[in-house]
């Protein structure tokens, strides 16, 4: 947890409490901070979860010990750069960990200096409980609890000193840190308390991903595993590398378009939002989540299909899910929607409306037939900015954008991203013209899979070679007998 005092006045110098004594771990990085008597002193745990009289000094040597496998873990396995020394501050220039107790809290990491600026770094202190005996389960009481906690509040102190501190955009830091529990002490699994509490991903998926202000965040540790598992081990650590010049969101954009197999936010939010469906006894392990079968099932609002049609008008924030069921006598059908609008700014609560109508007939041909003899029709504003899976017995199917639009919109040209125009053919021509109908590219395709669609692409490039330069342009889809039309915007970055 970050610290409390990134509400403090602007450039104050943070003042750290000491304690009665202190212990220098043997790797000579980091010093312990603690009391060997009263109130703030620690202590390890019996069976019953009370404290074992003198018990102070091996709480700290188990402390110590843990510290140092979570720095072999972080620094030198996974290739984090260590914290930034703060001077003589606590004494001198080893880490500084104070232990007291911090009530219901497992820890927090404090900047040492604060800056008007969002990104700007600073050397850190971490304080951590000196028990953990509120922690449930009871396994996790004392050590296991003290283990994740160090590996959460170490990350921290790593993303503030050597990549940036983002206070606006805390859902990041805090989904990495608990993201990194898992990571060091895979076996503790603290991260679930996190999942099955009121305030979690399984219970308000339509909260946007960029929620900082509310318990959300630290369930969403789980995003880091679907980045891992589906983009690389090292994928997180370089989403940090990018946000040295830039805030979290599009930080992670531009990772995504790093690839090797280039993709975008919006496409992995999309997938992230299927992944957390395939959760409990729904779980995948092998194409999704490994430990998934732990997870709670995903909040999902289900309506029997006994009138031919039902109607949801609503609005979804920016990077927001919501998940419906539909009954049709023996068969359910859920639609997982999702708003991949990565343009709202960071925290921004900014939704967006929408009417899905789920029916047992196709009133026209705005109408995608979907598993169960079901059609689908979905009324938004920009269909570049949702997709809408639909989850039947034979697995899950995406698709809501239409022929004549193109995905991503704005389509920024990078590193091998693609522009998709959507399409019911197998193959054909695109064209693209300038909005003053100059011809800028043409060529024949076989149409791709992506997101369980159909779709044609474009690299950004002429005919020439060159990237397009930034402007709205047309394109023509010639298909077998008819032609599809539409437009989009490019940015060049």
């Amino acid at each position: 947890m970050l610290g409390a005092g990134e509400r403090a006045a602007l450039g104050v110098l943070q003042t750290r409490e000491e304690r009665q004594t202190s212990l220098i771990t043997t790797d000579g990085l980091f010093k312990f901070h603690f009391d060997t008597a009263g109130t703030h002193a620690p202590a390890l745990l019996d069976s019953a979860g009370n404290h074992i009289p003198g018990t102070a000094r091996a709480f700290v040597d188990s402390a110590a010990s843990i510290i140092e496998d979570v720095y072999q873990v972080e620094v030198l396995a996974l290739g984090y750069p260590p914290p930034q020394t703060d001077g003589t501050l606590g004494g001198g220039p080893e880490y500084d960990i104070y232990i007291l107790d911090l009530g219901y809290l497992y820890g927090e990491t404090t900047p040492d200096v604060f800056a008007e600026e969002e990104g700007y770094t600073s050397s850190t202190f971490i304080e951590i409980d000196n028990d953990f005996s509120f922690v449930t389960p009871t396994e996790n009481r004392g050590i296991p609890a003290l283990k994740v906690t160090l590996a959460h509040e170490f990350h921290h102190a790593i993303q503030i000193s050597a990549y940036g501190f983002w206070p606006s955009d805390a859902w990041f830091h805090e989904i990495t840190s608990v993201w990194m529990e898992d990571v060091v002490y895979h076996g503790v699994n603290d991260y679930l308390n996190y999942l099955f509490s009121s305030a979690s991903q399984f219970r308000s998926p339509e909260s946007p991903l960029t929620e900082s202000s509310s318990f959300i965040m630290y369930s969403r540790g789980i995003f880091g595993k679907f980045m891992t598992k589906h983009y690389g081990d090292d994928t997180m650590r370089h989403v940090w590398e990018h946000a040295r010049g830039s805030s979290p969101l599009p930080a992670l954009d531009a990772t995504l378009r790093s690839l090797a197999s280039p993709t975008t936010l919006a496409v992995a939010f999309a997938e992230w939002t299927l992944w957390n469906y395939y959760t409990g006894p729904r779980a995948d392990t092998a194409n999704y989540y490994s430990e998934g079968a732990l997870f709670p099932v995903m909040a999902e609002q289900y309506y029997d299909l006994i009138s031919p049609s039902q109607q949801i008008s609503s609005s979804l924030s920016c990077l927001g899910a919501a998940y419906s069921g539909y009954v049709a006598g023996t068969d359910t059908v859920t639609v997982a929607l999702a708003n991949v609008n990565i343009a709202c700014p960071a925290g921004a609560q900014t939704s967006a409306a929408y009417t899905l109508t789920v029916s047992r007939t196709r009133a026209d041909d705005t109408y995608r037939p979907i598993p169960g003899n079901l059609y689908l029709n979905l009324n938004v504003a920009d269909q570049s900015s949702w997709i809408a899976w639909t989850i039947g017995k034979e697995g899950p199917v995406a698709g809501s954008a239409k022929e004549g639009t193109a995905f991503p919109n704005p389509f920024r040209p990078s590193g091998g991203t693609l522009v998709y125009f959507p399409v019911n053919a197998d193959d054909g021509t695109v064209v693209i013209y300038s909005a003053g109908m100059e011809l800028v590219y043409n060529g024949p395709q076989q149409a791709q899979g992506r997101l369980g669609q159909r779709v044609f692409t474009w690299d950004g490039r002429t005919n020439s070679g060159r990237t397009a330069p930034t402007g709205v342009y047309l394109f023509f889809l010639s298909l077998h007998g008819r032609t599809v039309t539409g437009k989009f915007a490019l940015v060049r970055q």
